[in-house]
This record gives structure tokens, C-alpha cells and sequence, in this order.
């Protein structure tokens, strides 16, 4: 399966009208390419996948013209897939390999580690827009992921604990969801739910929780205000 997405991720093209539309998102055109960022359009053959298949056609036709973005790990193998539709309205779906049970699935990796390693801290958001905004504007020596939603997973936890030794900065989106996400809440019967904060300060890694305004996400204040607008959204932190 892996070999067939591959070749499919290999073979759709990047046209101009997507990579000015990235850009003006805000990835940079360096992450483009490192990211290896596709639109998708399905080969002749059919996915060895029957299951996903089943819903989304022998070739996963229904993506044709979907932005692809390749997950890997942080060995940089291919584990999985996330297709956005970029024109009309917003629509996620995601596939993943059986190999991404065991390892963290972020945007951004393999890139990321070197960084890590050097001591570099890291800055995590929900989804690739946020990603691409915040490296505007953190240091060249950090490292920018996005765990695809506002929630991090054991194998998330278990990455960090591993390669992280400065800070870990959680800017998921400012709506319900993403401060559930970073800070946990209580259910309704009265039981904590642990958030990123508490599952990675459990395991002993530095980490906050950074505040921001101008918008529900990174990616929409980079839109709305551009890279100064971004950092005074930070309170000059940067």
C-alpha cells in the first residue's frame, strides 16, 4: 500500500494555482517543497486498500484536486496522507498506514528533529496553516509542528519526551476545542480530562501554554494581519 501511495504522491503535480495559493496561506515556499505538498490526481491503478476505497473510489477519485499532504515519520518513512479540498468549502480526510500506530503523526516531521536534537525548542499547532504561520516568526533554531487536531496522542507524548530538550509552546486554535486540548477539562461527571499540559509535564518536558489574539487560529491572523501582525499577536514575544 505504502509503494502505491508512493508512486501516486510522486506523480501529482504541484500547478501554479495551488503553490500561489500555499503561499498565500502562508507556507513558505522552502516548506513546499520540503513538505512535499501535492495536488492529488490518481494513477490508473486501483489502491490495495479495498476498505478506504470502498468510500472514496478504486483510485481515491473523489480527491482529485485536493491538496495531498504526506505524513511521515521522524525517519522520514511514509505513514499516511491528510487531503484538504483547497477551493470551495473546507473538508479533511485523512489515511494512515498501519506503521503510524506506532509513531507520532505530526506535520512537519522528518525536518523537525535535527532541530530538536540541537536543543531547539518546539512549537506545536493544530493544522498545516498554522505551521506554516508560525514559522515566520519563531526562531530559525526551533521547530514548527502541527498534530493535525487539538489533541496529543501517547505516541505524540512518548516522541517528545524522547527528542525535546528545551520548551514545548502549545498554540492550538483559541476556540473550545483547542483550549480543551492544551488544558484539559472536566466531563460532566465531574472527572478531569487531561490536556497537553498535563501529559507532557507528567512526563517531566518543559512546556506552556502561549496566549495569542487577532484570530481563532495562527493561520488566520498570518492572513489577516501578515508576519507583524502575527508577531504583535504574540505580545512580543518574538
Amino acid at each position: 500500500m505504502r509503494a502505491w501511495l508512493q508512486h501516486n504522491l510522486e506523480a501529482s503535480p504541484l500547478p501554479d494555482a495551488l503553490e500561489g495559493y500555499l503561499l498565500g496561506r502562508g507556507i513558505k515556499s522552502r516548506a513546499v517543497t520540503e513538505l512535499k505538498l501535492r495536488e492529488w490526481h490518481p494513477g490508473s491503478d486501483p489502491a490495495p486498500d479495498e476498505r478506504f476505497s470502498k468510500k472514496y473510489g478504486p483510485r481515491w477519485q473523489v480527491f482529485k484536486g485536493h491538496l495531498a499532504v504526506p505524513l511521515f515519520s521522524p525517519r522520514g518513512m511514509l505513514i499516511g496522507v491528510e487531503f484538504r479540498c483547497w477551493q470551495g468549502k473546507k473538508n479533511l480526510s485523512r489515511y494512515l498506514l498501519p506503521e503510524a500506530a506506532w509513531n507520532p503523526v505530526f506535520i512537519g516531521m522528518p525536518r523537525a528533529v535535527p532541530k530538536m536534537w540541537a536543543g531547539g525548542d518546539v512549537w506545536i499547532g493544530e493544522g498545516l496553516f498554522d505551521m506554516g504561520a508560525m514559522e515566520h516568526i519563531v526562531p530559525e533554531t526551533d521547530a514548527v509542528l502541527a498534530s493535525l487536531r487539538a489533541k496529543m496522542t501517547q505516541k505524540h507524548v512518548e516522541f517528545l519526551q524522547r527528542f525535546v530538550k528545551g520548551t514545548v509552546h502549545m498554540v492550538y486554535d483559541r476556540d473550545e476545542a483547542g483550549r480543551r486540548g492544551t488544558l484539559g477539562w472536566v466531563d460532566e461527571t465531574g472527572k478531569r480530562k487531561w490536556g497537553a499540559l498535563d501529559a507532557l509535564k507528567r512526563v517531566g518536558v518543559s512546556c506552556r501554554d502561549v496566549p495569542y489574539n487577532g484570530g481563532k487560529d495562527p493561520g488566520e491572523v498570518w492572513v489577516h494581519s501578515g508576519t507583524e501582525g502575527l508577531r504583535r499577536a504574540f505580545g512580543g514575544i518574538f
